[in-house]
């Protein structure tokens, strides 16, 4: 594959990977669910500190962490795909970076849509 090719030490990086659509898939998904899982834990353990000595505080940070993994297990699945999609239909090429963004961006979303959503309740 013509990618941008690096090597670090023993570790070979190449950017080939993501001219097919399952690497395209899978770099958006991967950079979704890391992003998605370090803000909930953020969340977790705010959650947790201000909380105290509050005794479901304890549960709170399993339960972010939980809701930080589901989210992108299935909306990140679907919305990685329908990118990925439209890059191959336009014959676009992905960077790295792209799907980084790509990725991040979707976790902004759902954050943003999620807290928004509490918001309606109150």
């Amino acid at each position: 594959s013509s990618g941008i090719n690096a090597e670090y030490g023993d570790i070979q990086v190449t950017n080939g990977d993501l001219e097919t659509p399952y690497g395209m898939w899978r770099e958006i998904f991967i950079w979704c669910l890391i992003s998605s899982l370090v803000i909930h834990l953020v969340a977790g353990l705010l959650a947790w500190y201000s909380l105290g000595g509050h005794p479901i505080a304890v549960y709170a940070v399993p339960v972010f962490l939980l809701a930080g993994f589901l989210t992108p297990l299935f909306a990140g699945t679907i919305t990685s795909a329908v990118i990925m999609f439209v890059y191959q239909a336009g014959g676009f090429t992905m960077s790295s970076l792209d799907a980084f963004l790509f990725g991040v961006g979707q976790t902004i979303v759902f954050t943003f849509v999620a807290a928004s959503r509490i918001y309606v309740t109150l």
